[in-house]
Formats: structure tokens, sequence, C-alpha cells
């Protein structure tokens, strides 16, 4: 769904009275606001696609009109790490920003970072710049350092820093960007060196384009690094980090993670990720189970309507974050609120919020379809689908468990057993936006023949499974 710039503005006014109580200074609690941060990750320019930099636009619009002292970019500016392309970002920055301050005159800080696909992207023959001069195609990539150096001192009016350390309204940002093929990172001396510069009293923020290893989402999340972050991190419970690379969408609960510090998934304005592993309608995860050598019978679901994007406001007593949807303009879910001082309070932390969850459920009288169908080639598959399940106490659907069992004989023997991501997971969680599940067997795979039942039940992110509802029996010859 596309929006015109006057509905999207229209709709983020809306947006920020609904969440934040309305008036001039956004709040809804006690303590007072001293600063207001955009949030994005994985912008994704391309010269040939210019709606990407048109999305970019409305995001720095929309936190233009709120107000933002700084805006924060977890990486992958550029697609095809071409100059172009960050000269895109550039201009649309200083279109909205000019010499990067807001209407009022007041700055606005970029903080930005640099993702693997600035670094790297010019080296993967699909986005090969259309240069056939190899000078000219080089000195087009912002992988070469030179290149970025120059580049980015003429683009932003600052000198390129692998890691670098600004300060907004008193609070510290620190930023490391992408500097090898491997997103090798020295943040550990860095932080070292500049521990005596960071308040522990109050939060600092850090950002870098792969998430901090085992924090958010968990272990096994595709696009962590290699552990160094979140052991130099962890020597200070006030950071609150940002990452981004994975693409996963913020309706995911897992997308914040609290333990030794904050860490805070910052998603994407490009598209969302399926990499999640074991799922039939999901792609395998590198990071992940990698076993699973069965061919899937479904395509992975497609997460192209996926923009998003968050508005932080840090107040004396707490730190408020939007979740936003930049397509409807609409707010993904209930904001998280982070208490201060981060150290002694972590409402987010994954064994406390996992022991809160309750399960979704199904609407009463749901029930469960089942079609066999075959292929030009003759093969036989089993369609199994079934409709939305319901939202409880904020938890909502994020997978399902499908399982087929032979009944027989007074026994139900479990054949086969799937899982399928809810197929509007990622998506804003009202009815208009509701879609049915399908899970998808191959006859063959169910290997005795007879009477089957095919139960669903609707499992949310952090793993509460609803009671199940099931089909009428199905003969598999």
């Amino acid at each position: 769904m596309k929006i015109s710039r006057r509905n999207f503005v229209k709709s983020a006014t809306l947006f920020g009275a609904a969440c934040c109580g309305g008036g001039a200074a956004w709040a809804d609690g006690s303590g007072k606001e001293r600063l207001r941060m955009g949030v994005l990750s994985d912008i994704h320019i391309r010269c040939d696609k210019p709606e990407q930099g048109e999305m970019f636009r409305k995001a720095l619009e929309y936190f233009r009109d709120r107000g933002v002292d700084a805006v924060l970019l977890a990486g992958d500016i550029a697609d095809t790490g071409r100059v172009a392309e960050l000269e895109i970002c550039a201009n649309v920055w200083y279109s909205v920003f000019p010499n990067g301050k807001a209407p009022d005159g007041r700055p606005v800080e970029h903080l930005f970072v640099l993702g693997n696909h600035c670094v790297d992207g010019w080296r993967n023959p699909h986005y090969r710049s259309p240069s056939t001069d190899e000078q000219a195609r080089l000195a087009d990539a912002i992988g070469y350092a030179d290149v970025r150096q120059k580049t980015w001192r003429r683009l932003f009016h600052e000198d390129f820093q692998p890691i670098w350390m600004k300060t907004v309204k008193g609070y510290p940002v620190i930023g490391a960007h992408w500097e090898k093929s491997d997103g090798g990172i020295r943040i550990e001396e860095f932080m070292k060196a500049h521990a005596k510069e960071i308040d522990p009293s109050l939060p600092f923020f850090y950002t870098q384009h792969e998430h901090p290893k085992d924090t958010v989402m968990g272990p096994w999340a595709w696009g962590h690094d290699d552990g160094r972050s979140t052991r130099a991190l962890s020597a200070f419970p006030n950071a609150v980090a940002f990452s981004g690379h994975s693409h996963y969408s913020l309706t995911d609960e897992r997308s914040i993670w609290q333990g030794a510090f904050t860490s805070i998934n910052a998603s994407s304005l490009y598209y969302g990720s399926n990499e999640y592993a074991l799922r039939e309608n999901g792609r395998d995860n590198a990071f992940g189970y990698t076993g699973e050598k069965r061919a899937r019978r479904m395509k992975a679901l497609g997460l192209s309507q996926c923009r998003q994007g968050q508005f932080v406001t840090v107040y004396d007593d707490r730190i408020d974050i939007d979740r936003l949807d930049f397509i409807s303009g609409m707010a993904l879910g209930d904001k998280w609120v982070l208490p201060l001082p981060v150290a002694e309070k972590k409402p987010f932390d994954f064994a406390v919020r996992r022991a809160a969850r309750v399960a979704p459920e199904f609407a009463s009288g749901a029930k469960v379809s089942v079609a066999i169908r075959k292929n030009g080639e003759g093969a036989e598959f089993v369609d199994v689908t079934f409709p939305h399940a319901e939202t409880k106490n904020k938890c909502r659907v994020f997978e399902y468990e499908v399982t087929a069992a032979l009944e027989a004989d007074g026994v139900d023997l479990i054949q086969a057993q799937r899982r399928v991501l809810a197929p509007d997971f990622y998506s804003l969680d009202e009815p208009s936006f509701h879609r049915s599940g399908l899970c998808t067997f191959l006859s063959k795979d169910l290997t005795l023949k007879g009477p089957y039942r095919f139960t669903v039940r609707p499992i949310e992110c952090f793993g509460a499974k609803g009671r199940p509802i099931a089909s009428e029996l199905v003969k598999i010859a």
C-alpha cells in the first residue's frame, strides 16, 4: 500500500499523538525529555531504484516533523557499493535537513555507518558498475579506502573514521563502520580507550551493521558478528546498541534484548527477512541449524512490503522506542519502554519475557481444510490451510506447527510435522492485514497410507503454543 506525502504526514502525526500522549513534548509519563532520535537500517539505495531514495526521504520527513535531534542509520546505505548511491543518500539528507539543521534552525546530527553492501557490494558481479572502464569502476567503489575517505568528506563534511564517537545533547553515540570483507571491527580496543568518556549514570548509544552475537533474536540469528562487540559492550550495562543486517521484522519481539547491555534490531527500510531455518516457507540460515537436507515443499515467504524503523525518545527516567511501519504510517506494536538507569532494570531480558508470554489461539469454530492436488509431473501434494490465529494478551502468532498423523486401530501415529511462518507475522497486527496459513506436504513423505488427520497449533515468537485445531479424516493413498 503506497501513501502520499500528505497522508503519510497525517498518519505520522496521529501515530505520535496515539503513542506519546500528544502535546509538544510527546511525553506520557514522568521525567523530562532529553533527546529524540530516528533509527533506520538497510535503506539499500540504488541508482536504478529511485523508490528507495524516496522511501528514505519519507522516513526522514517523518523524523523531521517529530523534531528529531539525530538520525541513526545502521548500515547498508548503498546497495551496490557505488559512490553515486552514497551521493543520493547525502542529497536526500540535506534536502530534508539543509546544512544539517531542522526547520527551526536546530542542528540534526547524522549518525551513519556503512554496511557490507556499502563496502563489498561492488565486488558482486550482479551489482557491477555499468562502466566498462576498469579505472572508472574502481573510482566509483566505496570499498576502496581512498575513495571512501574522499567521498565521505565531500558528502558529509567530516573525516571518515572506521569507529567514531559523537555527542548529541549530552549523550555519547559510538558508531563502527563495516571495514573489512569479514565484517571485522576493532571495537574492543576502542571501548577500552574511551571508557572514561562515558558517564555510567546515563545511557549511551552504539551502532554497527551486524547484530552483536548472542543478543537480539537469539544465538541462531542470521547476521550476527563474531562476538567481539558483545564482549566490548558487556562491560557497559548502560549501552544501548542498534544494529541491522538481518532485515528481521520489528514485529518479532526478540528484536530487543537485555543482558549485560541492551541490544536492539533496527530492521530494514528495504525488505524483510525470511532467514528462519526449519520453516517450510522460510529460507536457510547459515548461522542457525544447517543439518536439514530435506527439500522443502513451499516457496519462501516473500516480505517485500516491509519498510520499518524506530523513533527513540530519551527521558530522565526511561527510553521510549516506537516501532514504525513506513508504508502505512502506523505503529507496528506497543512501544518498548526501557526504564532508566538501564543497568538496574531489565524488563526485556529474554528469560523474564518468555515466562510471561501466553499463546495465541484460534477462534472458536476455526477449521482446518485439506486438499490433494497433482502437479504437471504427477507428484501428489497435500495442502493444509487454516485461519489466522488470534492475538492473546498482546502475544501474536509468529508461526504454526502442522502435524500429519495416521489414525487407525485406535492409534494416532505422527508421520510428519512441519513449521510454517505465519504469512503476516511481519506486518501490522490488525484484521485487514491478517492472512490464512498454508502448509504443504508431499504425499510420498507420508509413508504409511490410510486415514490422516492434520492438526495445527499457533506459536508465538518465544515458543508458547496454543491449542490445536484439526481437520476431518482424509484418505492418503
